[in-house]
């Protein structure tokens, strides 16, 4: 039995808010998105020169032949993923800061249009437009545009691949295509990979629950599994230049380790775990015994001490001693898992940064990302209760469960949610397109749902034609 939209009012809201997802609406949300993030990327091009992670200085290294390597340092280094280097190189090279942020630009309304793809491919009709919009207005993916770190670059990425896995027909080809881009976006962050093996699992119950024959077809796993290696393949070059310029074979890098330490040690714990909600370590003065600026030294005191030069060697060290903190506080450790959940899904940002944003801004922040997450969730019951539709839909929440799952262990705050905005917005895209059947009755597109309780002077005529689904 189709969802009936009987209530004018709603009716009214789904047309006025969410129009048709037609090529004008998606060419607007494009200008929209370009504008928006030039505006604010060129004005603040100061921001975008602050070189917070060792990318400008490293791609600077790189394109004056010196390979990677931390500026200041002879030495050759495996603690920033490759990708974002060599992007920035090439641009800054060629083009200067300015380049960089017209790239930072193009990325972010890259993403605009893979959402909007992908919600096509999902068939959420307006739920497309809307899924679009919450991607184009996101605060956190506008704020990075203006700074030289992953997030924009990796949550394009991250949209693309989703778009290549969501093509249909699924074939061999695509699924190798696909896996070239999982690699690929495994060297701007790869904090992406756990999310293979949750794919796996995920496609096998949902194949399980789902009693359709396409899903069963659909094979999850063994796509998956394709994508696996076909994206080692990809990264396998990365993973050989370790090995020879290091000695030490690694697909990723040699960062890991001190960001599973930096959330899960005594002082983290002492300094802001067990203080009232919302302090950071960015409230303590650099010269507080507790402040992260001492620890840090500390910690370098500490494997300098131990005679530990290599990156392999003081990257593993570092695990070993978050380790050792937690097997030493357990409950401090448990306590610091739901903290990290908290600064992950948190509407506002915390700390020095967010001290100056006036009230309005903080309004604003609880108001989208409210909405948002509410109409996911109610994107994620309406999915629930539509089991046969879950195979189409297990890349998208495998992204969600991977980086919620890995930022519980690791560092979090609110920017490493950027990649997971995509995926968010189309469940929230879900929530206005909803499918339901009873018996044999097949389901139907959600526009011919919204439609169907429309005069027929006002439909909007179905786009399942074009929708390359």
């Amino acid at each position: 039995m189709q969802l009936k939209l009987r209530a004018p009012l709603l009716k009214n809201l789904i047309k006025s808010c969410c129009p048709r997802d037609s090529t004008i609406t998606l060419y607007i949300l494009l200008m929209i998105a370009f504008m928006l993030r030039a505006g604010y990327a060129f004005t603040h091009l100061e921001e975008l020169s602050v070189d917070r992670d060792f990318y400008l200085g490293i791609g600077q290294n790189v394109w004056e032949g010196h390979g990677f390597r931390i500026p200041g340092s002879n030495s050759p280094t495996a603690f920033r993923p490759p990708l974002y280097i060599l992007i920035v190189a090439l641009i800054q090279g060629l083009a200067g800061l300015k380049g960089l942020a017209l790239f930072q630009c193009l990325a972010g309304v890259a993403t605009v249009w893979a959402t909007w793809h992908c919600g096509r491919r999902l068939k959420l009709g307006r739920g497309t437009v809307l899924a679009a919009t919450f991607v184009t207005f996101d605060p956190i993916l506008l704020r990075y545009t203006a700074l030289a770190m992953t997030e924009v670059t990796f949550t394009m990425l991250v949209a693309l691949t989703t778009l290549l896995w969501l093509r249909v027909p699924k074939s061999l080809f695509s699924t190798i295509i696909c896996g070239i881009a999982f690699g690929i976006t495994t060297l701007c962050r790869p904090s992406i990979w756990p999310m293979l093996p949750v794919i796996v699992v995920l496609g096998f119950l949902a194949e399980w629950i789902s009693s359709s024959k396409t899903a069963r077809r659909s094979s999850i796993p063994v796509r998956a599994i394709v994508v696996g290696l076909f994206a080692f393949l990809t990264v396998l070059p990365w993973g050989l230049r370790n090995y020879y310029e290091l000695g030490h074979f690694k697909i990723t890098t040699t960062h890991g380790g001190y960001t599973f330490l930096l959330g899960n040690n005594a002082t983290f714990f002492e300094a802001v775990l067990h203080k009232p909600l919302g302090t950071t370590w960015g409230d303590y003065p650099v010269d507080h015994p507790l402040s992260q600026t001492n620890w840090y030294r500390d910690l370098t005191d500490q494997l300098n001490q131990q005679g530990l030069k290599s990156e392999f060697e003081r990257d593993r060290a570092q695990y070993e001693i978050a380790f050792s903190e937690i097997q030493q506080d357990p409950t401090s450790f448990c306590q610091a898992i739901l903290l990290r959940q908290l600064r992950l899904w948190a509407p506002i940002p915390q700390g020095p940064e967010a001290n100056g944003l006036p009230n309005i801004v903080f309004f604003g922040l609880w108001v989208f990302y409210l909405s948002l997450y509410l109409l996911a969730v109610i994107g994620m019951f309406r999915l629930i209760r539509s089991p046969e539709e879950l195979p189409k839909w297990v890349w998208v929440l495998a992204i969600l469960i991977t980086f919620s799952t890995v930022h519980s262990l690791y560092w979090s705050n609110a920017r490493m949610r950027a990649p997971l905005i995509p995926a968010l917005a189309l469940l929230a895209g879900l929530a206005i397109c909803v499918r339901q059947s009873s018996g044999k009755e097949s389901r139907s597109n959600c526009n011919t749902a919204v439609s169907q309780e429309l005069p027929d002077d006002k439909r909007g005529g179905s786009h399942i034609s074009s929708a390359n689904a």
